[in-house]
């Protein structure tokens, strides 16, 4: 019975592991390698799955921070939205680090580029993400 109850301990902690790997990114306004003419007012990052959003960074092509405020709320939520400030043109990189409700960790990015008319229209590059490892090995 014990080994039973240690065999289901374990592919739980397996299933739920392999579940929350397979949560990221799902959409964002604006979009992934967007070429913006306007500046967006709103930042929407929308997730596959609902998390906590522990950590947000925007900075521009020149490293200058984009002021943003992650929500104070400890739920899990598959959508957040933030208030942009005005953007000048420059290619733009948002940082984001989630948490599932089991700690496990992932990270990632996506870009955008808002030009003038006077402005080289270069793509933007593509949206990463990567799992943090150090806090949670039971998937392992």
């Amino acid at each position: 019975m014990k080994l039973f109850n240690n065999v289901l301990v374990v592919t739980s902690l397996f299933l739920s592991a392999s579940a929350f790997a397979h949560v990221g990114l799902g959409s964002s306004m604006p979009a992934n390698g967007a070429m913006l003419s306007q500046a967006p007012t709103t930042l929407e990052l929308t997730f596959t799955a609902p998390v906590r959003l522990v950590k947000l960074t925007m900075q521009d092509d020149k490293q200058q921070s984009v002021p943003l405020t992650l929500p104070s709320s400890a739920t899990s939520q598959a959508a957040f939205s933030f208030a942009l400030p005005a953007l000048n043109a420059a290619n733009y990189t948002v940082n984001w680090m989630i948490m599932g409700d089991d700690g496990h960790k992932m990270k990632g990015n996506m870009s955008f580029m808002l030009h003038d008319s006077g402005m080289n229209t270069r793509s933007a590059p593509p949206m990463t993400m990567e799992h943090e490892t150090s806090e949670h090995t039971a998937h392992q």
